[in-house]
């Protein structure tokens, strides 16, 4: 079972990555649009533990298996210095893009409902 987690280890950490940037768009739609703060917290938890612990956990563990510093372990740190350096950036151009698209639809309702 551990030998399928190296074996697939970049599917696995691509899936997390995606499910993570969805739940990151979703937690921000549940802020703005919803207004609910259970569901952003529970999107925030989702996107946390999908974008941080498989990153981690499969990092050291391939490590710990392989004993070298290879590919897999230089991308996995790339992307958490990224993501801890520039988050307060992509949270802004998220959170815009989650205004501008809710905005959009509103003028549009809006505009339906006057004819």
């Amino acid at each position: 079972m551990i030998e399928l987690l190296l074996l697939y280890k970049w599917w696995i950490i691509g899936i997390c990555e995606a499910t993570a940037w969805i739940a990151t768009y979703f937690m921000f739609r549940a802020k703005i649009v919803l207004k609910s703060n259970t569901k952003f917290r529970l999107f925030g938890a989702i996107a946390g533990i999908t974008g941080y612990g498989p990153h981690f956990g499969l990092g050291i563990y391939n490590y710990f298996e392989t004993k070298k510093i290879d590919l897999f372990l230089i991308v996995i740190a790339v992307i958490l210095v990224i993501g801890v350096i520039f988050w307060s950036q992509i949270e802004g151009l998220i959170e815009a893009l989650v205004n501008k698209m809710h905005n959009k639809k509103l003028k549009k309702n809006l505009y339906l409902k006057k004819k």
